[in-house]
């Protein structure tokens, strides 16, 4: 076995984080003669090429690998899993971030070792295989067809697949130009802040525990409301859709004062989906009575934690549709393209000139950095903007210097970071102590490593040896509770009903934190720091990005001594100002301005909704 290959799966076995970019790294420096090569050639779905090459070392191909513990297996069949794995990680996270149109392998030295990854992907990934039968790493191929389907008009794509001979690569391979910038995005952003004071728009941030909407008019941030759901609890598509579409047609009577006293009582939180539909209806009748034509937006711009191309929602495979994609009751496929045509729907609710925007939660934190950035200071997003929102899940956002959002997956929080930490892969993906995948349950994403799920799984880590009267209290706070999985084993779980615990699980988590003093709940906020500086610089790698730091939203970051934990553990990292915090500090526009100065909500829990408003700005008079 490589020393390098034993070292790693050492750590593996106990319990200790592998980071991949490490992997990647030592394994570039090999350079005996026992070592494989091979490259990738991938083209987006927009056309884009990209080349990708690898190091590995030789190992013994096995016939087969076998499955259950890996302290069982014999060292030879371990190095062949481990190498396995590195690779399918590298190909997985390529597929999650960029999507493609086409993926051809290249090698010259025609070699089991290669042959066999290649064989592997073919199988894991489930290339040949029908979208409802992928499992596991073919769900990134499922995504990547999805928006092919969106942008050649086709139900059936499948992405070209095949191995070649090196000397076969085609010459605009051999050295891929890198995206360039054309440095006038602040303007279009700026233009597109300064004429959203006119007109009612509206912003909705779509997110897995929450709804938030924002309410423009004539440049008068009118309201502010929030709805809290449970989305990946349903298992029909129209429990998704209904509340959206509800929330739209109630907020728009917000427009109008007269409606104030009818609509008050379903703008707190607690309001119920009757008593909203209630009030929109009472609404909708002293209209009518009274001969008030019904308000209408100028522009709708939506946040939605799925992939979207060209305002379509085409991804699926997210967490938030775990419950219909799981009811046997129904055809995925058919159930989840009733929802690609949502901005259609809305479009009943916007005037004949109007816009419905919708883009992924990610690209729109993007954007609404970028727009409080240029309101001031144009020419510092003109080589493009890259932010995080940290939440439910890890959202990913770019907005290149051209002012575009690229057409492409960018589901970073689906990125393989972690090959090692073996021991916590043998929970099941809804225990909290697990680092498998909820959706995929592929082992070691950003998913359980960056999000609110990678805050819970580290404090039981800590708090269970070293803090146990804190890990007591998470049970009696009713964090967490135990549920019997089989005779041997208890699971551990967040509730999500009667009530949803998990906004206030982490709310006690931020604030041990910022107390100071108390070590490791510290502690859990640097390493979740440090893994955020793994994925920025994993996406920065694939993505091609030129941004140098990364502006972070959610919760995770609207605590100011939790967002410097964040920063202090990124620092293994990357450099000490790589990250920037979405609070306060960034409100530049007069609508973010507002917002700053409402005295009940922050710009951390409003700043994508005010975003949004901007994106329907932008998209209504600018592009």
């Amino acid at each position: 076995m490589n020393s390098i290959t034993e070292r790693f799966i050492s750590e593996a076995q106990n319990g200790k984080t592998v980071y991949i970019n490490d992997v990647r790294e030592c394994f570039a420096q090999l350079k005996n003669e026992k070592i494989r090569r091979f490259s990738l050639a991938l083209v987006t779905a927009e056309g884009y090429k990209r080349r990708f090459d690898y190091t590995i070392p030789a190992f013994n191909v096995p016939a087969s690998v076998q499955t259950g513990k890996t302290e069982k297996m014999p060292a030879k069949e371990l190095e062949a899993l481990f190498i396995r794995d590195y690779c399918m990680a590298e190909l997985y996270n390529i597929i999650s971030c960029l999507g493609a149109r086409s993926m051809k392998f290249y090698t010259s030295e025609k070699s089991a070792e290669v042959t066999y990854i290649y064989n592997c992907f073919i199988e894991k990934f489930g290339i040949f295989t029908e979208r409802a039968q992928r499992k596991e790493y073919g769900r990134a191929v499922n995504v990547a067809e999805r928006i092919l389907d969106a942008l050649d008009m086709r139900t059936d794509s499948k992405i070209e697949v095949d191995l070649f001979d090196t000397a076969d690569m085609p010459s605009d391979f051999m050295y891929a130009a890198k995206r360039q910038n054309c440095g006038f995005v602040g303007e279009k952003l700026k233009e597109a802040v300064q004429k959203s004071d006119k007109g009612i728009l509206i912003g909705i941030d779509v997110g897995g525990t929450d709804i938030k909407l924002a309410l423009s008019v004539n440049g008068k941030l009118t309201a502010l409301k929030e709805y809290d759901w449970f989305p990946a609890g349903f298992t029909r598509i129209h429990e998704l859709i209904d509340p959206v579409i509800a929330l739209v047609d109630f907020m728009r009577y917000r427009a109008d004062s007269r409606f104030n006293e009818i609509t008050d009582t379903a703008m707190p939180v607690e309001a119920s989906d009757e008593l909203i539909i209630k009030c929109t209806e009472k609404a909708k009748q002293f209209a009518f009575e009274n001969g008030i034509e019904l308000p209408l937006y100028d522009g709708i711009g939506l946040s939605f934690p799925d992939v979207v191309v060209q305002d379509s929602i085409v991804g699926g495979e997210v967490f938030k549709t775990r419950g219909i994609r799981e009811n046997p009751a129904v055809d995925y496929e058919k159930e989840f393209r009733l929802i690609t045509p949502l901005n259609k729907m809305l479009a009943q609710f916007v005037k004949e000139n109007g816009v419905v925007g919708i883009v992924n939660d990610g690209p729109m934190a993007a954007f609404s950095a970028a727009a409080e950035t240029a309101y001031t200071d144009t020419s510092s997003v003109n080589t493009g903007v890259l932010a995080y929102t940290l939440g439910t899940e890890l959202g990913t956002g770019y907005l290149d210097g051209e002012g575009k959002i690229p057409d492409i997956p960018l589901e970073v929080y689906n990125f393989i970071i972690d090959l090692g930490s073996w021991p916590e892969k043998e929970f099941s993906s809804d225990d909290v102590r697990s680092i498998n995948n909820f959706n995929t349950k592929l082992a070691g994403t950003l998913q359980k490593y960056t999000s609110q799920s990678g805050a819970f799984r580290l404090a039981l880590k800590y708090f269970e040896t070293a803090k146990p009267a804190l890990y007591r209290q998470l049970f009696e706070k009713n964090f967490l509770y135990e549920k019997k999985e089989d005779a041997k084993s208890q699971g551990l779980y967040t509730p999500t009903s009667p009530k949803d615990m998990r906004k206030p699980f982490l709310e006690h988590l931020m604030s041990l934190a910022a107390t100071g003093g108390n070590e490791e709940a510290e502690r859990i906020f640097c390493e979740i720091g440090e893994y955020l500086a793994v994925a920025f610089c994993e996406t920065q790698r694939i993505l091609e990005s030129s941004a140098n730091k990364a502006i972070l939203f959610g919760r995770l970051v609207k605590q100011e001594n939790c967002f410097k934990l964040l920063c202090r553990g990124a620092q293994k990292r990357i450099a000490a100002n790589g990250f920037e915090a979405a609070d306060d500090e960034m409100a530049a526009t007069p609508l973010m301005r507002q917002l700053k100065d409402s005295g009940t909500y922050t710009i951390a829990q409003f700043a994508q909704a005010i975003g949004a408003i901007h994106y329907a700005s932008y998209r209504k008079n600018v592009i």
